[in-house]
Parts: C-alpha cells; sequence; structure tokens
C-alpha cells in the first residue's frame, strides 16, 4: 500500500458515512510502567498526542476513550474531554465490554481499537484501515506484520464484537478484545491491509511499556516535534532511528507481552 497524501485522507473522509468511531481503551494503572498516559512529551500528556494524531483522520468522525470505573481515572476522563473526546466507562479488566459500552454510548456501527501506549501512530494507516474495513463490509481488519511495534491499530464491527461477548467469559478474549478473532477466523470476514513501505518490515519498538520505551519515544519528540502542528512527523521518526541506531537499541530488548500464552 503506498502512503496516502493529506488530501486523499480528506476526500475520503467527506465520501464516508459517520459509521466509524476510534474507541482507546486507557487507565492509570499499568504494571510496568504506572500513569504514562499523563506522562509528558512536548509539554502535553501523552494521551492528548494520540488523540491529536486520531483528529487528523477525517473518515474517523468521534474519538471515544474507554475508562475503568472508579474515581481514580478522573484526571484521565478530564483530559480526554478537554481533548475534544467523549469519554466512556466500564469493566477494567473486562475490556471487551468496556468497548461495547463505548460503542453503544455514540451509536457506532465499526470502531477502531486504539492502546493509550502510542504516541506515534501512523495517520495515513488509520485512515486506510478504516475504509478498507468499511469497504470489505468486515467484520475486522488489521495491518499485517511486520511494522513497528505502536504504529497501527485494529478495526471491528460492533456487532461482531457483541457476538463474541456472548460466546465466552475467557480471560484471554474479554481482557483482549481482537483475540478471538484471530483464532476463530474461519467464523469471520476478516480484511488485511499492508503497511506503507516507510513501515514495512521495521521492527522498532514505539510503544510505551517501560521507562526505555519511554526515552526513546521522548527523543523522538524533542528532535521532530513540530509545534505548529502539535505533531511527530511517523516517516521522519522512523528515518531517525535508522539513522541513529543506539537510539533504536535503548528499547530493542524490551519484552512485549503476548496474550497468545495466556489461558
Amino acid at each position: 500500500m503506498d502512503t496516502i497524501s493529506k488530501v486523499a485522507i480528506k476526500t475520503l473522509g467527506s465520501a464516508m458515512p459517520a459509521q466509524i468511531a476510534a474507541i482507546i481503551q486507557a487507565r492509570t494503572g499499568s504494571t510496568r510502567f504506572p500513569g504514562k498516559v499523563l506522562h509528558p512529551l512536548a509539554g502535553k500528556p501523552l494521551l492528548e498526542h494520540i488523540i491529536k494524531r486520531i483528529q487528523q483522520v477525517p473518515i474517523i468522525r468521534q474519538t471515544v476513550v474507554a475508562l475503568p470505573e472508579g474515581s481514580k481515572e478522573d484526571p484521565l476522563e478530564d483530559l480526554a474531554k478537554k481533548c475534544g473526546a467523549t469519554v466512556a466507562r466500564g469493566p477494567e479488566e473486562d475490556v471487551l465490554q468496556r468497548f461495547i459500552i463505548a460503542g453503544d454510548q455514540i451509536a457506532a456501527q465499526h470502531i477502531i481499537r486504539i492502546c493509550s501506549d502510542c504516541p506515534l501512530l501512523d495517520i495515513p494507516l488509520l485512515a486506510a484501515l478504516a475504509e478498507t474495513h468499511l469497504k470489505e463490509d468486515a467484520d475486522y481488519a488489521f495491518v499485517q506484520e511486520p511494522y513497528p511495534l505502536g504504529v497501527s491499530a485494529e478495526a471491528a464491527r460492533l456487532d461482531s464484537l457483541k457476538q463474541i461477548a456472548s460466546l465466552t467469559t475467557q480471560a484471554k478474549y474479554r481482557e483482549h478484545v481482537t483475540t478471538y478473532f484471530h483464532e476463530h477466523p474461519a467464523d469471520f470476514k476478516i480484511a488485511r491491509i499492508d503497511p506503507p513501505d516507510y513501515l514495512k518490515g521495521k521492527d522498532f519498538r514505539l510503544t510505551v511499556d517501560t521507562d526505555l520505551d519511554m526515552q526513546v519515544i521522548e527523543i523522538l519528540y524533542n528532535e521532530l516535534y513540530d509545534p505548529a502542528s502539535g505533531l511527530v512527523d511517523l516517516p521522519a521518526a522512523i528515518a531517525y532511528l535508522e539513522s541513529r541506531p543506539e537510539t533504536a537499541r535503548l528499547n530493542a530488548n524490551v519484552a512485549q507481552k503476548d496474550w497468545r500464552l495466556q489461558k
């Protein structure tokens, strides 16, 4: 897939119905990096940068931050609303149900699932994912690996998530929203897209699970953040890491948790 131009994204967004929303799963608790979603980057909380990047994709007409119930998440709710996002609340561990609650709250037919530890989401890739998901009338759509961890998302039909919720109470399917699609592909219509060339085959960690991950992201924001747009250009970030392997090595050995190993 070629990189989609900003003009193409705008045309795409105006041509599609307002039926697909981004849902960011977020919470202040994190076993390896508590409070990371409020950690400042270029003077703004990490979550604010994620919302800002989603808002550059016109095909995604609404952004919801899906939070656990409880007062400890109130600072995140305040931040999300300040950034123009809707807030939904649901169970902390049953993330699948939290997504269903969030989708129903705004009457979404399809959702883009986004994690709250990815401040360098690829904007054209989000647009392409949403377009493909709707065009192919898929139950689930994802981006073919390999590509840098933390730049992509997944799309799902809300009714398909409800179907999964009715079929299983198993933790790995309730805590990890799209696991069931991967393990039961014959039961759903699944669409796949390729990442753009500047991401294809790259193995950089651009997600934030640990202090080492945050160090890499902070370097990229310190070097590449554009105050005028409020964004870091992802192709420029990839080029920076390719030209400075010592930065990429900072978090290269951080182990990623694997949902496939969960019972």
